[in-house]
């Protein structure tokens, strides 16, 4: 799999000890490679991803969405996607053009 690009997003997680609530954060990446996105969890064909998009936050984070026959998926990323999202559309127009 070569990959194209890759977008760091940030899962927070909760854990209880001792009754106090803790968040813990930690990055993972969304690779897009030239048949797939994957994150930490989940693998999307480019066939079965519909639409990409970005919305800017007031605060640090943005939220960055996948648009799938699955659902909705969403990702909440520090930096801004342009890059990763041009890299995508690249390869949906060859994708769309050789089909």
């Amino acid at each position: 799999m070569k990959i194209i690009a890759a977008l760091p997003y940030m899962v927070v997680s909760r854990s209880i000890d001792w009754n106090k609530q803790h968040f813990i954060e930690r990055e993972e990446k969304l690779i897009l490679a030239e048949d797939r996105i994957t994150s930490h969890i989940n693998e999307f064909f480019l066939e079965e991803i519909w639409d990409i998009s970005f919305r800017a936050s007031s605060s640090e984070y943005g939220f960055f969405y996948l648009h799938t026959n699955q659902g909705l998926f969403s990702y909440r990323v520090k930096a801004e996607p342009s890059e990763f999202m041009n890299k995508y559309q690249e390869i949906k127009k060859r994708v769309k053009k050789y089909k």
